[in-house]
């Protein structure tokens, strides 16, 4: 599971060159050494080129070279610099490729003992009853040739039986849990996809759960739909134990997920992004998450099982950002909260999505580890890799500050050379070679040096 973090923002590295303060210096140099040579200039000859070879041609290109080593010192400390910008953003962007990727939900159903709870709920048509009014018991008939689960599982396939008995959706894994049930309800489930003509070479595997997942599992899933197709069928039944009575309001719910979504005309699309999950700390992750951006301008919040101090922190996030004005509270709605809220509340949300009522926040908490995804009927644009950058390093300045002194040398064997000597080739090449050598090599070590820092200080 990838950790929900970004590295604060980097400072901007210092640019600015001290051009008035290069000019005089150089004026300066010169001025000096053109009044020296003055000088020392043999009275009776003439002045020639020469003159100017020891009093401006020479100090020019030593000054250079320092004045070289100085912008190499200087774009050493700039590329530190963008280095750590670089991995900071290499970070946000990996971050937000990671949190928009996502998977469509195919088809989705579910029961409760109300007729259109996210209508209701959305304020669209009719009014939701608030707890306790809010009825808990889903009416089941009784039947001989089936079981409370198998007509459970009849009436949440149902919607979906074309898409799972249909050409684009093939080798489904099946993901089931039934409260108070044992791995048994597994052979229910495939009596009830057979009454349904679901052929069992359709259904690649079905795996029990004894615990009600949470939305790590879509993590799971939206990781691993990178790799290869994903059809994967999840139902949550959340129903009373005979003869048992709860506050709760009993619940059931199916989604078929892919990553491989075919379309069908006039169908509306609902995307369900790459959940943050297994979060204790809501007040430091959750600027993040909206950080990065899953969606865009999610309009409603949808939220159970959250403690205070879990909700405040999420409301005060959510607030700072101006998103989702809409919140909508699915224990104070459903009543006293149950494990199977986290994927009705799932159900709801896509509704609303179904509904055009914009991206939907659902947020959810179980044993104090909280856990948020967004639906939406677009997908958000995955950002590009990001590339090195082209920002100013040590190594140039090193090559003109080699350059210079190469050119220093030849200056200073003409002022100083006796006679007509001349140096021989090897000579010259030597003096060409060894000094660009030897500086493009601190260039490049420096470079080295720096690179390694700004990885290795932005680690600590």
């Amino acid at each position: 599971m990838r950790e929900w973090w970004l590295y604060k923002k980097q400072p901007e590295p210092d640019t600015d060159v001290p051009v008035m303060a290069i000019i005089i210096l150089y004026v300066a140099t010169i001025a000096f050494c053109l009044l020296i040579r003055a000088f020392t200039w043999p009275e009776k000859e003439h002045v020639t080129a020469i003159f100017l070879v020891p009093s401006f041609f020479l100090p020019a290109c030593l000054l250079s070279v320092f004045v070289f080593l100085g912008f190499m010192m200087r774009d050493a400390d700039i590329h530190y610099a963008e280095t750590r910008k670089f991995v900071a953003q290499e970070r946000e962007i990996n971050l937000k490729a990671h949190a928009r990727q996502n998977m469509a939900i195919v088809a989705w159903s579910a029961i409760t003992p109300l007729a259109e709870p996210a209508l209701n709920m959305l304020k669209l048509e009719g009014e939701f009853p608030l707890a306790p009014k809010t009825p808990v018991k889903i009416q089941l008939e009784e039947m001989f040739d089936q079981t409370r689960n198998e007509q459970v599982f009849a009436r949440l396939l149902a919607p979906m039986e074309e898409k799972l008995k249909g050409y684009h959706y093939r080798n489904i894994e099946t993901f089931v849990w039934v409260r108070g049930s044992d791995d048994s309800c597994v052979e229910e489930l495939r009596r009830s996809l057979e009454r349904l003509g679901v052929e069992d070479t359709r259904i690649r595997k079905i795996e029990y759960s004894a615990d009600c997942p949470d939305y790590e599992l879509i993590g799971k899933l939206v990781s691993i739909s990178n790799d290869y197709i994903v059809n994967r069928l999840i139902i949550i039944v959340d129903l009373h134990e005979e003869g048992c009575e709860s506050k709760c309001m009993e619940n059931a719910s199916a989604f078929l997920l892919t990553n491989h979504y075919s379309r069908v005309e006039g169908e509306k699309p609902v995307y369900l992004y790459q959940p943050m999950s297994g979060v204790t700390d809501v007040e430091e992750k959750m600027p993040i998450y909206l950080e990065v951006g899953s969606v865009k301008t999610p309009k409603t919040l949808w939220y159970t099982g959250l403690s205070r101090t879990e909700k405040y922190p999420l409301m005060q996030a959510l607030d700072q950002k101006g998103l989702a004005a809409d919140r909508l509270d699915v224990d104070a709605s459903l009543g006293e909260k149950s494990a199977g809220y986290r994927w009705l509340t799932l159900a709801l949300a896509a509704d609303a999505v179904k509904y055009a009522q914009g991206e939907q926040l659902v947020a959810t908490s179980e044993k104090n580890k909280f856990g948020i995804t967004a639906l939406s009927s677009q997908r958000t644009t995955i950002p590009s890799n990001l590339t090195w950058g082209n920002w100013q390093n040590p190594v140039l300045p090193a090559f003109m500050a080699g350059l210079f002194f190469i050119f220093s040398i030849l200056f200073y064997y003409i002022t100083f050379s006796e006679g007509n000597s001349h140096p021989s080739i090897w000579t010259l090449l030597a003096y060409v070679i060894v000094p660009l050598i030897v500086f493009i090599s601190i260039g490049v070590s420096i470079l080295i040096l720096k690179s390694n820092a700004a990885y290795r200080d932005m680690r600590c």
